[in-house]
């Protein structure tokens, strides 16, 4: 039986390879790692199945010093961009084996287009499901109170576009004061996307405390951007309960967060501007509706300083004749209420003479003089027979005298 050592074994491959990939070839991958040595780039580079997302192709590569300064002449800070976990890459390559270290790429290019292009096909993507999902315009129906007084702000506290936030807020022309509390998140890498949604939670469950919340950060490459286009941020934005204003560092390029949010601002100073401009906007209505009340109680105060006038001369020239008027009609009532009072004394004179004859004439002396008598027992007038009984003593009262007599 043939035995091989591993060093033939491997020289074998070598040689193959060396005979099979004699030119380097393009080959497009995922970056799954990065690491950086005394100038020279160490990848490891991967591919997911497009259906189950496993990983079915995985090698290790690098971009010697030289290669490496040529890049970054040729692409600059998108360089940097580019050679980020997660990102998709095309990538030229020569194929080496060696007897010890085994295969490896060595990369000598990189086509920023394919990745760009990649990224565009999965913002696209996003869009549509966001699209199907109706979450698109969520966020724009939220209510954006007229003043913006209590703010949540996502942001990295180094970032240089958060700290030209602050300032422009804080040193803003009409001397607002409006508070901003920073909920602190990676605005770049591979931690974004959690840190973000983890930001927006947090504010969801203090949301009775704030306004609007803000996300924001410094400009950027269109790769250092990608993270925004991210159906997860996009959806938990469009779910937010707050309206949510985007300003993430780009003039020409929209990500997914700027397509769902309430408003979508270039620059984080475009978003405090927003804020300030908005809060003078209220105010200035509000100077206008005082001008306008000020103006309708003037307004108000003549016509009715001109009704009171005329009234005053309405009375000072008809105050005589009226009063003559209703002296003509007291002089009338004064007579009317003498010739009552006069009448109204006799009658009852006649009354009281009437009353009188018929007290005098009710008198029981008077009676007693007309032939009537009054009979009493035990000084008591009796004046019903059932009063008395037999053998009672009574007293008989005529008008000349009284007698004594027994009842039989």
């Amino acid at each position: 039986m043939t035995s091989y050592s591993l060093f033939e074994l491997n020289d074998y491959i070598r040689k193959v390879i060396a005979l099979n990939f004699a030119e380097p070839i393009w080959v497009h991958c995922e970056i799954s790692q990065v690491s950086i040595s005394r100038g020279q780039v160490y990848l490891d580079l991967i591919e997911h199945d497009e259906q189950t997302d496993g990983v079915v192709a995985q090698s290790g590569a690098a971009i010697w010093y030289k290669t490496h300064l040529f890049l970054k002449k040729k692409l600059g800070e998108l360089l940097d961009s580019l050679l980020q976990p997660g990102t998709k890459i095309q990538v030229k390559v020569k194929v080496e084996f060696h007897e010890r270290y085994g295969m490896k790429l060595i990369i000598e290019d990189i086509d920023p287009a394919f990745t760009i292009g990649q990224m565009e096909m999965n913002r696209q993507k996003i869009l549509e499901r966001l699209k199907k999902e109706n979450l698109i315009e969520l966020n724009s129906y939220r209510l954006l109170p007229k003043v913006l007084q209590n703010i949540a702000v996502i942001s990295s506290e180094t970032a240089a576009g958060y700290k030209d936030f602050v300032n422009q807020l804080e040193e803003n022309e009409f001397g607002y004061e409006i508070r901003h509390d920073l909920f602190q998140a990676a605005m770049q890498g591979n931690k974004t996307e959690i840190e973000v949604m983890q930001a927006l939670q947090t504010i969801q469950e203090c949301e009775e405390e704030y306004d609007c919340i803000i996300i924001i950060r410094g400009g950027g490459s269109k790769l250092d951007l990608a993270s925004f286009d991210s159906y997860n941020i996009a959806h938990s934005i469009s779910k937010s309960t707050l309206p949510v204003l985007v300003g993430i560092g780009h003039e020409i390029d929209t990500s997914v967060a700027d397509v769902v949010a309430h408003k979508s601002l270039k620059t984080p100073t475009a978003v405090a501007s927003f804020i300030v401009d908005r809060n003078a906007s209220f105010e200035s209505e509000l100077l206008q509706f005082g001008q306008i009340i000020k103006t309708l109680v003037r307004e108000r105060i003549e016509i009715q300083k001109v009704h009171l006038q005329q009234m005053d001369h309405t009375l000072k020239t008809k105050g005589l004749e009226i009063v003559k008027q209703n002296k003509f009609l007291i002089d009338q009532l004064v007579n009317n209420l003498k010739q009552i009072a006069k009448f109204k004394t006799k009658s009852l004179a006649e009354q009281l003479s009437y009353a009188e004859q018929l007290l005098e004439a009710s008198d029981p002396k008077n009676v007693l003089k007309r032939g009537f008598s009054m009979v009493r027992s035990k000084g008591k007038l009796i004046t019903s027979a059932s009063e008395l009984s037999k053998g009672d003593q009574v007293t008989i009262e005529y008008n000349d005298g009284s007698k004594e007599a027994e009842i039989q």
